[in-house]
């Protein structure tokens, strides 16, 4: 080629060549990058979903709590009515003392919000959303679980549970729910014991408190969640 005085012509050629490489090169990675954007995109998505799946499966499980719990409320009232107008032991109240010592306990549901911080929660592109999402899960529902929860157990167990071994006996053969106490008419004279019943009453009712303010940010969690959702799609 040089004899044939085209060693411009060469260059221009092999300049070209290496250009459309480059392009070629560029484009792949182009479309492996939009490849990858867009499969974060429907993880991000499919984990959104998933997030809100789980936050109405524990709205609907705390809705139910509150409700045993309520009724729980209502049946101390009751005894606590009798001890205050000094009634006669019926056997309903076999009921409220076997409950004494139960209550129902918040579950959180979290495998997707835990499936997010093992993928990170960057993952996450709206900030705001994934704020309050963090917020959900690490103050809100920490404080039904940490706060509530922990306060009913160590009521149960340091005061409530030691009380009822020696002051009521469980009729366990009839139902492992019932009880009945040994002396009622003592047990009504007892301040200790509407001290212990006053205690277990405000404890749930605060519990329940607590319950739906959760239940309130779960809300809003769940409209964010499917608006962000639907403009995405």
């Amino acid at each position: 080629m040089a004899d044939d005085n085209k060693p411009l012509k060469y260059m221009r050629y092999a300049i070209g060549e290496i250009a459309l490489v480059v392009i070629g090169i560029l484009i792949a990675l182009s479309i492996n990058n939009w490849n990858e954007n867009r499969k974060r995109q429907n993880e991000e998505l499919f984990l959104l979903v998933d997030i809100k799946n789980n936050l109405e499966t524990m709205s609907r499980d705390f809705t139910n709590d509150i409700i045993s719990n309520s009724n729980h409320i209502v049946m101390y009232g009751k005894l606590e009515n009798c001890i205050a107008h000094d009634l006669p032991y019926s056997i309903e109240l076999d009921s409220v003392f076997g409950t004494l010592t139960f209550w129902n306990s918040p579950y959180l549901t979290s495998t997707a919000y835990n499936s997010l911080q093992s993928k990170g929660l960057d993952l996450i592109k709206n900030d705001i959303l994934k704020n309050d999402i963090i917020k959900l899960y690490e103050v809100h529902l920490k404080k039904l679980s940490e706060d509530y929860e922990y306060g009913e157990k160590q009521l149960q167990s340091i005061v409530v549970a030691p009380f009822m071994v020696k002051k009521v006996k469980r009729l366990h053969n009839q139902s492992m729910r019932l009880a009945r106490p040994n002396d009622f008419e003592s047990l009504k004279k007892d301040v200790e014991f509407t001290n212990i019943l006053s205690h277990i009453i405000r404890q749930r009712k605060r519990g329940i408190e607590i319950y739906k303010d959760v239940m309130s940010e779960i809300k809003i969690l769940i409209d964010e969640i499917d608006t962000e959702v639907n403009l995405r799609n």
